[in-house]
């Protein structure tokens, strides 16, 4: 046991050199805004604090198969109805989908930036409260095509970080598509659809409560057709966590790209 901590410590010192080693011999470029700075963070000060600005009050959530709905006033953040999201019974969101978010998530994505998961799942751990039990945890997956051309499925490495924090169970493959999902981040939400009928589950989920994660929830296609899935193969409860939420209701004005 003693040289197992020992060899762990030893390891974490040499991670630590050695960041702070590159970031001597090359200029650092922030992951959300590009700019250089001088810590060896992949994320620069400024864009820090705008993700903590931008944390989503731990009271949203999705109650009895019912979301909230919200309203931005000039000092707080306020709960001013509900709408529903079909076959959801709780669900949780980190970030409003605005600023600097889009931009760490994108790059995340897209960018192939797989070093941003421990800083996004840290984000995700400390501020995340599941107040549902659940017997299983499961992503909404990449379709195999799209997980060749990026090399690595973002939610199934997220889940598993996720794991390591303690924060839930490690994941199990559950969900899989019955045909390629079009691109729905440049659609507008009005335009977005996939078929109820769309994901197929590859493990048993009868009489279970699964937790469903995803990026982030901008119409609810996407979860809705997942929940369909597991519920249609008889699953008890569905609960949902997602990175961020993208609700038309939070978006500024300025926004478009979704």
């Amino acid at each position: 046991m003693m040289r197992t901590s020992s060899r762990v410590a030893r390891l974490r010192s040499i991670e630590k050199i050695s960041r702070y080693a590159l970031a001597t011999i090359l200029i650092p470029q922030c992951a959300c805004c590009r700019q250089a700075h001088q810590l060896h963070s992949r994320l620069r000060a400024g864009c820090l604090a705008s993700l903590r600005a931008h944390l989503c009050p731990r009271s949203i959530r999705l109650p009895n198969d019912r979301a909230c709905n919200y309203s931005q006033t000039k000092d707080s953040i306020s709960i001013t109805g509900t709408q529903h999201v079909a076959g959801i019974s709780q669900l949780q969101s980190i970030f409003f989908y605005r600023d600097v978010v889009p931009d760490l998530l994108i790059h995340w994505k897209y960018g192939s930036m797989v070093e941003l998961i421990n800083l996004i799942a840290s984000r995700v751990a400390n501020h995340c409260q599941i107040l549902a039990s659940y017997d299983l945890v499961t992503i909404v997956p990449c379709h195999w095509r799209r997980r060749l051309t990026r090399g690595f499925d973002h939610m199934w490495l997220l889940a598993n970080a996720l794991a390591k924090t303690g924060l839930i169970e490690p994941p199990t493959k559950t969900l899989k598509h019955s045909k390629p999902l079009p691109f729905l981040h440049s659609r507008a939400a009005s335009d977005r659809h996939i078929d109820p009928g769309h994901f197929r589950t590859v493990c048993s989920v009868k009489g279970k409560r699964i937790l469903i994660i995803d990026n982030v929830i901008t119409s609810g296609t996407t979860l809705r057709a997942a929940a369909a899935a597991v519920r249609h193969d008889g699953a008890a409860e569905v609960s949902a966590l997602t990175v961020a939420t993208a609700r038309e209701l939070l978006l500024p004005t300025s926004r478009t790209r979704v």
